[in-house]
């Protein structure tokens, strides 16, 4: 076998001449122990190689050449003699300088040749970067395939899968090892450009785009990675949410080792191998090989696979691969990449699993590639040529980088087939309900099962069922809605919206909507409703707040220019206390309190968010941002008008959002925002400021989890947030404890604010509300996330405005899948 692969490594050269090669090991004369790091030269040629850890060496060449070298500090060089064009072992033993003194003590060098080149390697990555480019353009072209893996025999040997010829050809057990089943595909060829200073700029032109295989899978966080661009180059390379530490980052000599094994010629250039392996366990870094280009320094080739040991969930396997060339005289660029990952929920399961692959290659360089700014600021990072998604198989054909297989060519034949197996729609069914809480049924979606049943003092004992169309139903409009039925106040509730495509290159959206529902005023949109399953079991005060709300509204959401998104909308509203809240307002001309049943506003928004370089992975509907490496800035205006269809007040509303996530290398990642803002005019209550509170278990990363509900409104206000996932920087350094493979978390909120009296001229405030004075609320908090992969627990610390009875300590927990 060792011999084949010689062969096979070798072969390329046949054609070009006889080939002369040698090998062998090194040892000393006086210990017979294998001598590392001897210098093997062949003599009147630059072709020379290392000895290994073990004293071997394989060296090899084109040229006519008799003899070899073997050199070594504190040894007498020998030279041997080689027979030409042929396959030769010569083993050598290396005397000692000199044989006078009594003793001798062999020590490594000071800097071993592994330590020298990669010390290289670092010190030109400026210049064998991309980024060392003012700009450039090339044509890319990606394919991507994702596989379901882990097929037991119950699928297998299912009959209605069995008569179906088409799937079993596809069943395929030589890659992960367990059988597996191609069930989406995705090709792309565009034109993609770049621009560096002042400011990066990059834009992606796609001219043909086709997308094949099953829906509602729910795998769109591994398709982000997926889509992730690789750069060897950067001190961190960014995949499933975490920061893998580059073999050749600035500082990876503090979790690599070095080992300088070969060299060889690659087409034209004379490369040295660099394998790289983790120092410690539980760090995020690869092991795999570099080939390195002897003079420039640059990154030739490297094959690279994540460190077994890394903390990292659900990862079977990943693999990737890229190849770089010359395309001009010490310009060095990606040509050809390859990556394979392999997911699975446990590594004992008979759950499905998924297995994916990338294969993307890069041609037509131009560099540089002079364009007008206004060519990368106008329109979107990535725009769609007319008609890219309706290319013909003759277009592909011509236009591909590389041909595609039979079975490839055949996988959109092999889904269709495969939707009719009962096991299979069962499986892709309990998926998506898993991820989603919503169940498939051709053109609609039934759910929510996170909120089918609750509990709330209103309500008591709550039903509530949703529904939504797919893209089945259309890809221009999608209809939602929910029902509701309280059995204590026996008040059905419900809603409805709908969302519109007006224009899909500059994306627009329009949403109008209708919801008549009990909320809790003062929590952010997604956890302001009542019906959460996991809500009503985990509450650590009562719902004895409530609001009834009804309102109407319609929203534009459009991306005007590049990275900037605009939402404009009007909305009508109309509150009713429910509880102990109360709407009560004070005459001061007749000195008399007034209950008042209802409140209305009616308000007009307008929004701004703007970040950098910021992209996504998009549906038809609903789009994901990825790699938002650049802080999001978000403006907020808000108008509310008097004496318009039945509004009570007359205010405006600013407030201004920085919201950061930050990826710190081997320090894990950071999240920290600052909110401010201020209310001018006069407005009720729960129109103001109402600072998010939390009285519950359940941890919700969008509030303050140990404040309570209507707490503290504010006029003028900031608020702050800073929360540092550390990995297992820390804990994978305590013996025993690393095994379990916890990550430290730390966060630390604040907010403080003010209001004005005049306020109470709509409506007085509640008794139960505090005022700031001229201290801040603040709290702490530390956790331990990935407790058994999904859970997290955080100890919250109220450090500020704590009454007598009130304890200063909290516990939170969440679940979630993260990688």
């Amino acid at each position: 076998m060792k011999n084949l692969l010689f062969i096979l490594h070798f072969l390329p050269f046949l054609t070009i001449g006889q080939i002369t090669s040698v090998h062998g090991i090194v040892t000393d004369e006086f210990s017979g122990s294998p001598m590392p790091f001897v210098k093997v030269k062949l003599s009147s040629s630059k072709n020379g190689t290392f000895t290994d850890s073990i004293g071997r060496y394989t060296i090899s060449t084109t040229s006519h050449l008799d003899s070899i070298i073997y050199s070594f500090s504190g040894y007498l060089s020998s030279v041997k003699a080689i027979v030409p064009n042929q396959d030769q072992e010569i083993n050598v033993s290396m005397r000692i300088l000199s044989l006078d003194i009594s003793e001798i003590i062999i020590r490594p060098p000071d800097v071993f040749p592994s330590t020298i080149l990669h010390r290289k390697v670092v010190a030109h990555k400026t210049e064998n970067s991309k980024q060392a480019h003012s700009s450039y353009s090339y044509e890319l072209y990606s394919k991507i395939q994702l596989h379901l893996n882990n097929l037991g025999e119950d699928f297998q040997q299912n009959k209605r899968v069995k008569k179906i010829e088409l799937v079993a050809d596809y069943i395929d057990t030589s890659v992960t090892g367990s059988a597996q089943l191609p069930v989406l595909m995705s090709e792309t060829i565009s034109d993609f450009y770049f621009k560096g200073n002042p400011h990066p700029q990059k834009k992606e032109i796609v001219k043909a785009s086709h997308v094949v295989g099953l829906e509602n899978l729910q795998i769109d966080p591994f398709l982000g990675d997926m889509y992730t661009d690789i750069s060897i180059y950067d001190n961190s390379i960014p995949l499933f949410n975490q920061s893998f530490i580059s073999p050749i980052a600035d500082n990876a000599h503090k979790f690599y080792r070095f080992y300088l094994e070969d060299s060889t010629f690659i087409g034209n250039n004379w490369c040295y191998k660099l394998r790289f392996i983790p120092k410690r366990t539980g760090d995020l870094t690869f092991q795999g090989e570099l080939w390195i280009h002897d003079s420039t320094f640059a990154v030739k080739e490297i094959k690279a696979t994540v460190s077994p040991t890394a903390n990292l969930n659900y990862v079977e396997g990943l693999y990737f691969e890229q190849h770089f060339e010359q395309v001009q005289p010490a310009v060095w660029m990606l040509i050809s990449e390859k990556m394979t990952v392999n997911l699975k929920l446990a590594k004992k399961t008979s759950m499905y699993g998924i297995y994916g692959e990338k294969y993307s290659t890069r041609r037509n360089y131009t560099i540089p590639n002079k364009l007008p700014l206004e060519f990368y600021t106008s329109g979107n990072s990535v725009e769609f040529m007319e008609g890219a998604k309706q290319r013909d198989a003759e277009y592909w054909k011509a236009a591909r980088h590389t041909n595609l297989n039979l079975l490839e060519e055949k996988i959109e034949t092999m889904v269709d087939s495969l939707e009719t197996s009962q096991p299979f729609r069962r499986m892709k069914n309990g998926m998506f309900l898993a991820a989603t809480g919503y169940y498939a049924l051709g053109k609609i979606e039934l759910g929510n099962l996170y909120n089918f049943v609750s509990f709330n003092p209103v309500e008591k004992f709550r039903l509530a069922l949703a529904f939504r169309t797919t893209t089945r139903f259309s890809k221009k409009i999608q209809w939602s809605g929910n029902l509701a039925y309280g059995f204590g106040d026996k008040e059905p509730k419900y809603g409805l919206q709908m969302r519109y495509i007006l224009q899909e290159k500059k994306r627009t959206l329009l949403k109008i909507f209708y919801q008549k529902d009990i909320e809790q005023i003062g929590q952010t949109v997604k956890t302001s409703t009542v019906g959460s399953t996991f809500g009503t079991l985990l509450r650590t005060g009562p719902l004895d707040k409530l609001t009834f709300v009804e309102k109407f509204g319609l929203t534009v959401e459009k991306d005007l220019i590049k990275d900037l998104q605009v939402t404009a909308g009007f909305e009508w509203k109309e509150y009713t206390a429910l509880g102990i809240a109360n709407y009560v307002h004070y005459s001061p001309v007749t000195n008399l309190y007034q209950q008042i049943e209802r409140i209305r506003t009616r308000e007009f928004q307008l929004s701004f968010r703007w970040s950098r370089d910021e992209e996504y992975l998009s549906g038809v509907f609903n789009r994901k941002a990825i790699q938002a490496k650049h802080p999001i800035y978000t403006i907020h205006l808000v108008a509310g008008v008097n004496n318009l269809f039945g509004s009570m007040n007359a205010y405006q509303k600013l407030e201004i959002t920085l919201e950061h996530f930050k990826k710190l290398g081997r320090f894990g990642r950071l999240h920290y925002s600052i909110q401010a803002g201020s209310i001018f005019g006069t407005a009720a209550y729960p129109f103001l400021k109402i600072h998010a509170g939390n009285q519950s278990y359940w941890l919700n990363k969008t509030t303050f989890n140990k404040l309570n509900f209507f707490e503290f409104i504010s006029d003028k206000y900031i608020e702050a947030v800073v929360e540092n996932h550390w990995g297992g920087l820390f804990l994978d350094r305590i013996p025993l404890v690393k095994k379990l493979k916890l990550r430290l978390i730390t966060t630390g909120r604040l907010a403080y604010g003010s209001i004005s009296k005049r306020h109470e001229t709509a409506l007085l405030l509640p008794s139960f509300t505090k005022k700031f004075g001229k201290i801040p609320y603040a709290e702490v908090s530390v956790g331990i996330e990935n407790i058994f992969k999904i859970g997290r627990v955080d100890f919250v610390w109220r450090l500020t405005h704590l009454d007598p009875n009130m304890s200063a300590l909290g516990i939170r927990t969440r679940w979630a899948i993260n990688f």
